[in-house]
């Protein structure tokens, strides 16, 4: 058990070596960093910007993106809860647990879409 321990550690600090290394090697041998007033401008396709940049975007397709996803983890995690507990000898327990998880996971999604204006159904 040590051993495989003691690999994770050596790996580890191999690993921060390597990253710091890296970083070290391009300050000393990297380009120098140039200052120019461009920097600070919005580049839009070489165009000057014009407008204001912060728009109010919709976000009702990706609260419901993330509905149908948490639905789908849902129903993957009660597939293999049905798997795993096919025989309960009847026991009341695994089916009091799948009703409090799904009980639990609905409400997270209603508190979720709870702050929405507007539903997409």
């Amino acid at each position: 058990m040590a051993a495989g321990i003691d690999t994770f550690l050596v790996f580890c600090g191999i690993a921060a070596a390597f990253g710091i290394g890296s970083i070290i090697a391009n300050r000393m041998l990297g380009a120098k960093a140039r200052k120019s007033y461009l920097q600070l401008t919005t580049y839009e396709c070489g165009e000057e910007a014009e407008g204001e940049a912060q728009i109010d975007f919709p976000t009702q397709h990706y609260t419901f993106a993330i509905v149908f996803v948490a639905v789908d983890v849902i129903g993957f995690v009660l597939a293999l809860w049905a798997l795993t507990f096919r025989t309960t000898n009847g026991g009341v327990t695994p089916v009091f647990i799948v009703f409090a998880f799904t009980a639990l996971a609905l409400a997270g999604i209603y508190y979720a879409l709870s702050g929405e204006k507007r539903w997409v159904v």
